[in-house]
């Protein structure tokens, strides 16, 4: 029985991709655990009761990346990058040891890895254990002509991020912020989005879950109806605090014949958003991919994971990045065609209105997000656990980076 560790940053973004192919490795009869540097043991029991070999507490770092101040944070981007900083390479040395004592103790064939944790990257080296990096962003297939406030961030601290791995004698390659694996970087995409695999990274498609995601929160359902076009909104569950982007949207979606759902965090215990009649549910947390299959227009950040789920269902989207790579996210899927980018805070009502009204109506928007939702219409989450045993089996070939 082949044993396989994740190792993932504590982030629904981040661990909901994980699931699937964990899921599928845990069907071909492997043993699969997971270390993240937060507890995220709920989800992972109700998944498919995964082992964790991580802390059962939450440092308080976590809890200051999500909320209002994060929201606030966010848009200073002097913090913004102070903060890139301490995720990547500050807090990085601190947790080599930890990762390593867990391979040692736990000893699996393979190392699946978060490509922004670099301590599992360094860990895996020094234990030399093979590993993959995993991305649930579109990093790993990045052109070089594309750039961002967060491509500059990274050339700002590459330097420093040399001398890191340098320290463990490791000569490291990546691509915006993630690291590449000399063994096997997944990218959960296809050509149809983002054209040709740069050489070493597998293109496997959408990670959607074989079962039960572990997160899922009860809806109102009943309240659905099915006589109106469903809008959905969801601005992630780091940057969900956003009040007035939100009223915004209501006032919009009402001029428009659809029916609204939100997902706004904590908001839902506060009289913001305002939501005053039937067309409009607010909820904490929404059971996003049993909703996106019944939406017919996706308001969202850019989010990697969200905009994942929404081409797979083949729903056109109308993306208001914040930071990061959620610009990145943007840039692809408004290059294919498959949704408009629009800043919902410099837009007016009329004109999220109008941007609504494009993605609902019969034409390019909806009928190229379509196209690329057939191209997703493969098994991510299988292809990519079959990968994970080949490198695990030792007949996978070690790919260039």
């Amino acid at each position: 029985m082949k044993r396989i560790l994740f190792c993932v940053v504590p982030e629904k973004g981040h661990v909901n991709p994980c699931i699937g192919p964990a899921q599928h490795l845990q069907a071909a009869d492997c043993e699969v655990a997971f270390y993240a540097p937060a507890d995220i043991s709920a989800q992972l029991e109700g998944a498919g009761d995964f082992t964790f070999l991580g802390p059962r507490e939450t440092p308080e770092r976590h809890d200051l990346s999500r909320g209002a101040s994060f929201a606030a944070n966010i848009r200073d981007a002097a913090w913004l990058r102070r903060w890139i900083h301490s995720l990547l390479i500050e807090y990085t040395p601190a947790q080599v040891d930890g990762i390593r004592a867990i391979l040692r103790q736990w000893r699996p064939d393979v190392v699946v890895i978060d490509p922004l944790l670099y301590a599992s990257a360094i860990a895996a080296e020094l234990e030399e254990l093979p590993w993959v990096a995993m991305s649930n962003s579109l990093n790993p297939v990045l052109p070089d002509t594309l750039d961002s406030e967060l491509l500059a961030t990274v050339r700002w601290l590459a330097p420093e991020r040399d001398r890191l791995f340098a320290r463990y004698g490791i000569e490291a390659h990546f691509r915006g912020c993630d690291i590449l694996s000399p063994h096997l970087t997944l990218a959960f995409t296809t050509e149809n989005l983002v054209g040709a695999a740069p050489q070493g990274v597998e293109l496997v498609g959408p990670a959607l879950p074989a079962g039960a995601r572990g997160d899922e929160p009860p809806f109102p359902w009943e309240r659905i109806d099915a006589a109106r076009p469903l809008v959905y909104m969801s601005l992630g569950s780091q940057l969900y605090y956003q009040p007035e982007l939100f009223a915004k949207v209501i006032q919009a979606t009402r001029a428009t014949s659809a029916q609204l759902v939100l997902s706004v965090g904590e908001l839902v215990d506060t009289d913001l958003p305002p939501v005053a009649d039937e067309r409009v549910i607010a909820v904490r947390y929404a059971p996003q991919l049993a909703l996106l299959r019944r939406t017919h227009a996706f308001i969202n950040h850019g989010g990697a994971n969200s905009v994942m789920e929404a081409l797979a269902c083949g729903v056109p989207m109308l993306l208001s990045p914040f930071c990061n790579d959620q610009f990145h996210s943007a840039w692809f899927v408004e290059r294919a065609g498959a949704g408009c980018r629009l800043d919902l805070e410099q837009a007016s009502v009329q004109e999220i209105a109008d941007a609504i009204n494009d993605l609902l109506r019969p034409g390019p928007l909806r009928e190229r997000a379509a196209q690329i939702g057939a191209s997703y219409r493969r098994d991510g989450s299988a292809e990519a656990a079959r990968l994970i045993i080949e490198l695990a089996s030792g007949s996978h070939p070690a790919t260039a980076s």
